[in-house]
């Protein structure tokens, strides 16, 4: 194990100001070469620097910053926290090795907070892991002939690793696709927040679709909100002077572990009450696009319920009343072929509300199943004499309505839980707006079938 202050670079390597800067990146421009062409360092620097500015900008972009593997921290002795080897990503998209376990103290970040009072107090701080490059394997070279030192070696390599750093508190990280993620319940809505309400109308209509058209609403706002949202993207620089990256340079460390001490000063020193509390969730974490399949995955049973419904039933489904040209017809769509012969009188039973209550509409033939729309076609003796219909297919009982395939009564509506063990529910539809002729008749008066169904 090293500790941060050890050089962990070969003996001869040379420390420069700017790490970033021995990498040049040229991103929109390749190498043409021809034959008997003169080629310079600036070519290869070219050369090099548009597959790594390339396969950064994949990173940033797409892929987002954080841990891929390793770096666990935890504390080691008094005053210092261990990180173990492992890998991760910047805010720029470069990789950050780290080949051996390392050290760092944070005793010397506790002395600058010195408390005159003695009291007791919590700090906070972030280990953050950030890019460093040295220069390393001195090579003979020609001298440049306007070099007076005459130098005459130049450095090969490029070693990059990564550096630990102590701040204080907890740095903001930006978070990106606001829309989407106030559409997924991930981030609330602030005060002045139009992108924000916008995705909470967009749910609402979700949650107001159909229950078996809600993933495919979902999907579509979705995408609809991820194009708004990356319409708004930026890099980040200056208006007239865009970088590349969405954050800046000083911005690419990633947050590695949070750590929260309660420390009081003892005769001007500082000592640690208690034990210091790591916390880990602090960090983004890079997942491989293998298991985020199988999360996806996961979340299908919130979608489709989690039974068998290989062995169920069909269903009805809501809101797929449809009145025809004639106002005394009507049909609604079912999930899978219906037994014709199982459609009678009896298990398909019609209501429209009174002030008075539920008042019979009857039926002028037997419900007929169309089998090209998948749709059950009542058409009644007269048109409804209320406007509030309710429609109940009975799927219980001694005669239900049955599928063809598999042979099974009908399981409900769509948006029940499958019916796996094959008993049957019944099904119930409403129309709020059917197109209705008031009827003559006493509604007050007792009916033998007002409540059944």
């Amino acid at each position: 194990m090293t500790t941060i202050d050890e050089q962990t670079a070969p003996s001869r390597a040379r420390e420069v100001p700017d790490p970033s800067a021995l990498l040049p990146l040229w991103p929109w421009n390749d190498l043409h070469p021809a034959s008997g062409m003169l080629l310079d360092s600036d070519d290869f620097q070219v050369l090099l620097g548009n597959p790594r500015a390339k396969h950064m900008l994949h990173n940033a972009w797409l892929h987002g910053s954080g841990v891929v593997w390793g770096l666990s921290v935890d504390v080691s002795g008094v005053w210092d926290l261990r990180v173990s080897p492992g890998l991760a990503i910047d805010g720029v998209g470069r990789e950050l090795p780290m080949d051996a376990a390392r050290c760092i103290s944070f005793r010397g970040l506790l002395e600058e907070d010195h408390d005159p009072t003695c009291a007791t107090r919590e700090v906070e701080f972030c280990l953050i892991l950030s890019f460093d490059a040295c220069l390393e394997r001195p090579v003979r070279a020609l001298a440049d002939p306007c070099d007076v030192t005459r130098e005459s070696q130049e450095y090969s390599r490029v070693k990059e690793r990564a550096r630990l750093s102590l701040v204080r508190g907890h740095p903001h990280s930006a978070r990106s696709y606001h829309r989407v993620r106030v559409l997924l319940g991930l981030e609330r809505v602030g005060d002045d927040d139009p992108s924000g309400r916008e995705a909470v109308d967009a749910r609402n209509e979700v949650l107001a679709a159909p229950a078996h058209k809600q993933a495919a609403e979902l999907l579509r706002w979705v995408r609809c909100l991820a194009a708004r949202d990356a319409g708004d993207l930026i890099p980040s620089g200056e208006e007239c002077d865009l970088g590349l990256f969405p954050v800046p340079e000083q911005d690419a460390g990633i947050v590695i572990g949070c750590i929260s001490l309660t420390i009081r000063d003892n005769a001007g020193c500082p000592e640690i009450v208690g034990d210091p509390r790591i916390d880990d969730c602090c960090r983004r974490t890079v997942m491989p696009t293998t298991v985020i399949q199988d999360l996806v995955s996961a979340l299908a049973p919130g979608l489709i319920g989690a039974g068998d419904a290989t062995c169920s039933g069909p269903q009805a489904v809501p809101g797929s009343i449809e009145w025809e040209d004639r106002p005394d017809t009507f049909s609604f769509e079912v999930t899978a072929d219906l037994l014709p012969e199982t459609l009678t009188r009896d298990n398909v039973k019609i209501r429209s509300l009174s002030a008075h209550g539920w008042h019979v509409e009857r039926l002028y033939r037997t419900p007929q199943y169309d089998p090209q729309r998948g749709r059950v076609v009542i058409r009644l003796e007269e048109p409804p004499a209320h406007p509030y219909v309710r429609v109940v297919l009975v799927g219980t009982g001694p005669s239900p309505v049955y599928g063809v395939e598999p042979l099974a009564p009908l399981a409900g509506v769509v948006g029940d839980d499958p019916d796996p063990m094959a008993q049957g529910r019944d099904a119930v539809l409403t129309d709020e707006d059917a197109p209705f002729v008031p009827s003559t008749e006493d509604e007050g008066a007792e009916d033998s079938d007002y409540h059944q169904g």
